[in-house]
């Protein structure tokens, strides 16, 4: 009889289909080659996009097979679809460069927690390997291979693939051929959007094979990884003495710090006499780590928590002060926006206040109602990943534009102008319409040899609108090239086929 061990070590049944097999190892090997030799820029790009599908492909085919242990794998599927549309819809850094890095984590954490059978949506985002590893998982990759032996009653499937494959090619590479002679737009057009810059270096003799083995791993032994979870909830109780003096001693000296506060909630008149935005700004970084690290004791007492009565009190009181906190830390925010203008980060810190203030009370809640530990750890993360897509999926430079624009619309010259020129192309579309009204505009005065020394890519993608003084300032920010299939981003694109000619 197999041990617990051996089948959790056991390659998954339906890896040994070899339509899978074969569909597995044809992603890993795209997956490959886009990664070490086509031409993948800086910012995410068509190639990009095309990944993140591929990436998906085998989740998505389990999910449709009804192979997944984890019900919970296929709601984030449309979560994941909808980082994929923004990615190619937006520009702004957060959207460029943070959401990739949460996208491909959130795939991996996903491939790892499909066969485990979990109790609770917060499950899913905690993954648990099977041990061991199989010798850094060369044992998965040696029994995935071995069931691929080809069978005696495949051969005849496979001959006839060859066969089809046989006469087929050399009549596409010559009708191929035919309609690029027949059309030059149509000729352009392929050359274009499929043009490939393969360029064989010596790194890629020895990353090729390392991202071909790391992909493969990952859907070989994110399949096989099963499990069994149980619900997070400690049979050891908690030393109320101990954590009774620890609450207590905290909830006094919130206390003493919201005390100092209420003439500040209560009315703006009690705002300390000097520099009002110095005032505002110090603090709601402050406050929102005390809002943190008071979630995460909570939750730490909240699994070992049994409906005492003493610790319902103190813990009740610990969060109804921290969400006061929150309220001072937003209208200190509040405050320092009226007077320096809206950036993005001020925007993400005030909606990750809300956030924490949101857990704070839910903590209360689920305290008064007695509710399991597992629910509220299920409620934060729905809200968490829910909240992510959302603020991803808004046009956060629009609105750092528009804001800032008709607060300062009566009083140009206090508009932080340099704060404009660093948003994105998403921004493009405000600041075009107010500029007439502002009778100002944001093109750099810089002449074209400047930005060939600074920004030699743009100058050569962009050479006819870049040799004209003044530069726009959405040209340098940001550097696509949207004739290449590459680098084509579909938002960026858009905005500069339909508001950058103005410009130019």
């Amino acid at each position: 009889m197999a041990t617990a061990t051996e089948e959790n070590n056991a390659l998954h049944p339906i890896l040994q289909d070899k339509t899978v097999a074969w569909f597995v190892i044809g992603i890993s090997a795209s997956l490959m080659i886009i990664d070490n030799f086509l031409k993948m820029y800086m910012y995410v790009g068509a190639w990009h996009i095309i990944m993140y599908l591929l990436l998906l492909s085998p989740l998505i085919y389990l999910i449709v097979k009804k192979q997944l242990q984890n019900s919970y794998t296929k709601w984030f599927l449309p979560i994941l679809l909808i980082m994929i549309v923004d990615m190619f819809t937006y520009s702004n850094d957060m959207v460029q460069s943070i959401l990739p890095i949460v996208f491909y984590l959130l795939v991996i954490i996903l491939y790892l927690t499909s066969m485990h059978q979990v109790h609770s949506f917060y499950q899913t985002l905690l993954p648990r390997m099977a041990l061991p590893f199989k010798g850094l998982g060369i044992g998965y990759i040696k029994d995935f291979f071995g069931s691929l032996i080809v069978k005696q009653g495949d051969k005849k499937l496979y001959a006839r693939i060859g066969v089809a494959l046989l006469i087929t090619l050399p009549f596409l590479g010559v009708f191929t051929a035919l309609l690029f002679e027949a059309d030059s737009n149509y000729s352009y057009l392929v050359k274009n959007l499929f043009r490939f810059d393969i360029k064989i270096e010596l790194p890629s003799l020895f990353t090729t094979p390392i991202y071909f083995f790391v992909y493969l791993l990952l859907f070989i032994y994110g399949l096989s990884n099963k499990k069994k979870r149980d619900v997070t909830q400690s049979s050891k109780k908690l030393d109320l003495l101990i954590v009774g003096i620890f609450l207590s001693m905290i909830n006094i000296l919130f206390l003493s710090f919201i005390a100092m506060q209420v003439p500040f909630l209560l009315s703006s008149e009690f705002i300390p006499q000097g520099n009002i935005a110095d005032f505002a700004r110090e603090g709601f970084f402050q406050l929102m780590m005390v809002m943190g690290l008071v979630i995460l004791i909570f939750l730490f007492i909240m699994r070992r928590f049994y409906g005492e009565k003493s610790l319902t009190f103190l813990l009740v009181g610990l969060l109804s002060q921290t969400i006061i906190m929150g309220v001072v830390s937003l209208k200190k925010m509040y405050l320092y926006q009226s007077i320096k203008g809206a950036t993005q980060m001020r925007y993400y810190v005030e909606w990750f206040d809300y956030y924490l203030i949101l857990v704070l009370a839910l903590g209360i809640f689920f305290l008064l109602q007695k509710y399991a530990f597992n629910k509220l750890l299920d409620v934060v993360s729905v809200l968490g990943v829910l909240a992510f897509t959302l603020i991803v999926s808004l046009n956060v430079d629009t609105m750092v534009a528009k804001y800032n624009i008709e607060k300062f619309k009566t009083h140009p010259d206090m508009l932080d102008m340099r704060a404009l020129k660093n948003l994105s192309i998403d921004a493009l579309p405000a600041i075009s319409q107010y500029e007439t009204t502002l009778n100002r505009n944001l093109s750099y005065p810089e002449i074209a040899a400047e930005m060939i020394i600074e920004y030699p890519e743009v100058a050569s993608d962009t050479a006819q609108t870049t040799m004209k003084p003044p530069t726009p300032w959405y040209v340098i920010h940001k550097r696509k090239n949207c004739s290449v299939f590459g680098s084509y981003h579909w938002g960026y694109c858009i905005t500069l086929k339909k508001y950058g000619e103005s410009y130019d």
